[in-house]
């Protein structure tokens, strides 16, 4: 009888246990598995497994770049406001070799303004040039071809006749091999603010890029450079040129290498000409780096609230492969890995890249905008 009791008295402690401890068990048991849902919402990506992160107007990327599509996480931003323009100049044979992976890597496209005499001329700038079967693929791909003159002079230097040549037939030229140029670019940005020049420009194309500022923007109502302009018309009332127009669209040449003046020059203008006291600066693959998140964060502060009023425009030239700018002494020179990590950065950040193709002038209100986005260029204050 004793046994019986105590069997019973066991049987009914065990029953009490299990029901006080199994609210307990099945809280802990959906709080696990919560927490491993949600570690797994949480898991990033890599490329190939996101939808829609071209961040392009139009057009995707080649088929052939799913081979070398980027493994890292993404952390990309749905930031609207963040807009990016990227430029090659001089028909490097590196366009096509070397920056065509990396941009189609990210699903990139960009502009490249052709130097027509330098194509398949074998070498200029100590480099190779590229050559026209891999410009028409360049183009084929969705990249933007745009003119760059015919032999890369200083237009500021030449009579009209050749003004015409240098710049007309750099169109003809493009024209002849199936290309339709509509954007022109001055070599070493000189010429914009010489009104023969701009008036040369104007009768041959819509829109002009230059490369002379320290700044990357470009400004869609040409209002951030001068308290007297509202708009992007190309002259004043009194017949001058305007400091920003449809044809000294402001951009950013990414050199590792920069000559000045003398701050204790009295003719210091900070060009770099004959009359400057050689001052050098240069920079490795760290401080370029840095340099370059600073062009392109530039916009920050004018596009706000759905409205982009500014664009930051990078120029590069020629992309090497050294481990590092240090072992580079031509200013034009960006090393492969440093051009990687810049378009890493623009893609994890979730930069837009379009190309010049993609901005288009209004005649109405005189200002640039992006091609297809209207709702991003209200009009309005650049701050």
């Amino acid at each position: 009888m004793k046994r019986q009791t105590l069997l019973f008295i066991v049987v009914v402690t065990a029953t009490f246990l299990v029901m006080l401890v199994n609210p307990f068990m099945t809280q802990f048991s959906t709080a696990a598995r919560s927490h491993h849902i949600q570690n797994r919402m949480k898991t990033p990506r890599g490329l190939s497994g996101i939808s829609g992160n071209n961040h392009r107007l139009s057009s995707s990327s080649s088929s052939s770049s799913s081979s070398s599509t980027p493994t890292q996480s993404i952390t990309s931003s749905n930031n609207n406001d963040k807009f990016v323009i990227i430029n090659f100049d001089d028909s490097h044979e590196s366009d096509y070799m070397y920056a065509k992976p990396i941009l189609d890597k990210y699903g990139f496209k960009a502009t490249f303004f052709e130097v027509c005499n330098w194509i398949e001329e074998g070498h200029h700038d100590k480099d190779v040039s590229i050559t026209w079967q891999q410009i028409d693929a360049l183009q084929q791909d969705g990249m933007d071809i745009e003119a760059h003159t015919m032999t890369h002079p200083n237009l500021n230097d030449l009579s009209q006749a050749d003004l015409n040549y240098e710049i007309g037939q750099s169109k003809q030229c493009l024209d002849n091999h199936g290309f339709n140029p509509t954007i022109f670019a001055y070599p070493n940005g000189k010429g914009a603010d010489n009104p023969e020049v701009v008036n040369t420009v104007a009768k041959y194309y819509n829109l002009a890029r230059t490369d002379s500022k320290p700044s990357a923007l470009t400004f869609l109502h040409c209002d951030g450079n001068s308290e007297r302009q509202t708009d992007c018309r190309t002259s004043f009332s009194d017949g001058t040129l305007t400091p920003s127009n449809r044809y000294s669209i402001n951009s950013w040449a990414h050199k590792h290498i920069e000559d000045g003046c003398s701050a204790n020059d009295s003719s210091s203008s900070g060009g770099g000409g004959d009359d400057c006291s050689g001052v050098r600066h240069e920079y490795d693959n760290s401080q370029m780096f840095e340099k370059f998140v600073t062009a392109v964060n530039s916009q920050y502060g004018y596009n706000k609230d759905g409205i982009v009023r500014a664009i930051p425009i990078i120029v590069y030239h020629i992309l090497v492969n050294y481990p590092d700018l240090s072992d580079s002494n031509r200013p034009i020179d960006t090393t492969l890995n440093l051009f990687d990590a810049e378009m890493k950065y623009l893609y994890d950040n979730g930069f837009k890249v379009i190309t010049m193709s993609d901005l288009g002038y209004d005649e109405n209100s005189q200002s640039l905008h992006i091609k297809g986005t209207y709702s991003y260029n209200t009009p309005g204050s650049n701050a």
